[in-house]
């Protein structure tokens, strides 16, 4: 019974497929034929039994493929070059009163703090030679390391399925522990340099506080800045009068238009009433000529004063919007005149307040913080960065173990004992078991239901009792072929455990469009329709055979849903008739 289901759902899977699912299937009963002879002894009727089951039933498209298992490739990507970079910055910084250096030359002026720091003698840049001899003295050398590790021994081989986080290889004792020391150096040093920096800083703050008072004040924009707000908002104010000057001569244009339009309306309609009247006091008969013309003189009157009405109506709605927009330019004119005086009381307090923040040395002190603050952020960044590489060299290396990255089946080794491991070095190439897709190519009449996304079922040849379940993962742009053919195709991706699922394996994926589940169904073959109405024969307890009237549902096009009228189990009579 079960190779004649599939049998049948293979030869319907090019279009619309019905899958039902094996556990409703198997409650089919045995086929039971009987025969009976009709009266007239012209016709057999033959009757066949079938069992109402329940299960699910659903509808969908199917087609074969191959599986795609998506290769992976495990680097060692830890840059081994830079791994021993040893970063130091100079204690010996400088403070504010050496050198002779000071903010001094840029006042123009001299005054002697004692201890040989002159105020005066540095020219105009003495100010900014300050701030930079506060942020100088990095000193930075860099001593690439001659480590190496090396493959002590091979863990994996080809063919063999890894889990992330198992052993690929082992390395060297001696060159894991040498790299290890240095690393570990690295981040002790820079530690000190950080903290020696942090010390030494705290006396050039005391220089830069020293000469806050000293610093020269800029002013740069305050006063364009507040002509400029200024202008704005009075360009807006002019905008806003001259947009109702133009809105008020739309209005008495149109009002004009609008009353001339009105009295020739008016005199149209006393010319449609007169030709009325005309026409309305001839006789049709004895008078025939004169009643024909008055008749086209009212057609002709009625047509302008249709037109007129128009244009009196046009005018009207022109003269309305003409109005609005007066009446809108105001409102916006006695905002825009509220916001210049607010606007120029705000200018005002903001030209102000730039010109006191411009008349300290705030701007000067600031800049000398600001280079002090990045001083010490680039030495906090090199002791970053050593405990950084620290920690990627423990994540890549577990004691002396190299382990996978990847769930899969290695595919290639890519290293012998012996080897050294270097940056971008092939550790191992597998099949990602993570990425196991199949691409198959859809016509376009059967792409109605399926979208990123939608659910699909795949049997494969090799375990024809297994259905893995898929989901579409990307649908590609339509082509059309030579035929005038348009297809699409689509990748799904299992969702399923895919132990035991090898690249190239073969099978049928059925995209899901519809599907309901556990309901009652029986053959489509066994309905009969009437009209509206549905029924089936059954044998009664007498063996009678009797029809019962059903109400049916759902249809996956070899069975349909039975919503009332059977029971599960009931025995239900397929019908044929062979003429003899």
């Amino acid at each position: 019974m079960k190779n004649r289901l599939k049998t049948l759902v293979k030869k319907l899977s090019k279009k619309q497929i019905v899958a039902v699912s094996l556990a409703a299937v198997l409650i089919i009963g045995a086929i039971v034929y009987a025969s009976v002879s009709l009266a007239d002894g012209k016709d057999t009727v033959t009757y066949r039994e079938t069992t109402v089951a329940r299960g699910n039933l659903t509808v969908g498209v199917s087609e074969s493929g191959s599986v795609d298992i998506g290769t992976i490739t495990q680097t060692f990507d830890l840059d081994m070059s830079a791994l021993s970079k040893v970063s130091t910055s100079n204690s010996e910084s400088s403070s504010g009163g050496s050198g002779g250096s000071g903010f001094g030359g840029a006042m123009g002026g001299g005054m002697d703090m004692g201890g040989g720091a002159s105020f005066g003698g540095g020219g105009s840049t003495g100010a900014f030679n300050q701030i930079f001899n506060m942020a100088s003295g990095d000193n930075k050398t860099k001593n690439e390391s001659n480590s190496k590790l090396v493959v002590a021994e091979i863990c994996v081989s080809v063919g063999q399925t890894v889990s992330e986080g198992d052993v690929l290889y082992r390395l060297e004792e001696d060159g894991v522990s040498e790299l290890t020391e240095e690393l570990k150096s690295n981040v002790e040093k820079a530690e000190a340099d950080l903290a020696a920096l942090e010390a030494d800083q705290e006396i050039s703050k005391v220089s830069a506080q020293y000469n806050y008072d000293s610093a020269i004040a800029y002013k740069d924009f305050a006063s364009t800045e507040k002509s400029s707000t200024i202008k704005s908002l009075e360009d807006s104010l002019e905008t806003y009068k001259s947009g109702l000057k133009s809105a008020q001569k739309l209005v008495t244009l149109y009002k004009g238009r609008l009353a001339q339009a009105k009295s020739d309306l008016k005199v149209a309609e006393d010319a449609y009433n007169g030709a009325v009247w005309c026409r309305d006091n001839r006789d049709k008969r004895n008078d025939t000529a004169m009643y024909v013309y008055y008749a086209k003189e009212v057609e002709s009157a009625k047509s302008v004063v249709s037109t007129l009405e128009q244009s009196v109506s046009q005018y009207e709605s022109k003269l309305e919007q003409a109005e609005n927009s007066v009446t809108n330019y105001n409102t916006q004119i006695s905002k825009a005149t509220r916001q210049l005086e607010l606007g120029k009381i705000s200018a005002e307090e903001t030209y102000e307040l730039r010109v006191l923040a411009y008349e300290n040395a705030q701007e000067t002190y600031d800049i000398a913080l600001a280079y002090l603050e990045d001083d010490l952020k680039e030495q906090q960044e090199i002791y970053d960065e050593a405990s950084q590489k620290w920690n990627e060299f423990v994540s890549y290396i577990d004691g002396t173990e190299v382990k996978s990255d990847y769930n899969g089946v290695i595919t290639s080794v890519d290293l012998e004992e012996g080897d050294s491991l270097t940056t971008g070095a092939t550790v191992v190439t597998l099949y990602d078991i993570d990425d196991v897709s199949m691409t198959v190519t859809i016509d376009e009449d059967n792409m109605t239901d399926i979208k990123v996304g939608s659910e699909a079922n795949v049997s494969l040849i090799a375990y024809p009792d297994v259905i893995f379940t898929a989901v579409v993962s990307e649908i590609s742009d339509a082509t059309t072929d030579s035929s005038g053919n348009t297809t699409q195709d689509v990748t799904i991706v299992f969702t399923a455990d895919v132990s035991g699922v090898y690249h190239g394996m073969t099978g049928e994926i059925t995209f899901l469009t519809k599907d309901i589940e556990d309901v009652l169904y029986v053959s489509n073959r066994a309905i009969i329709r009437k009209g509206t109405k549905s029924y089936v024969k059954v044998k009664d307890n007498d063996g009678n055979i009797k029809t019962v009237e059903v109400v049916t549902g759902f249809s996956d096009g070899v069975n349909v849903e039975i919503k009332e009228g059977l029971f599960e189990g009931d025995t239900v009579l397929v019908e044929s008739k062979v003429s003899k």
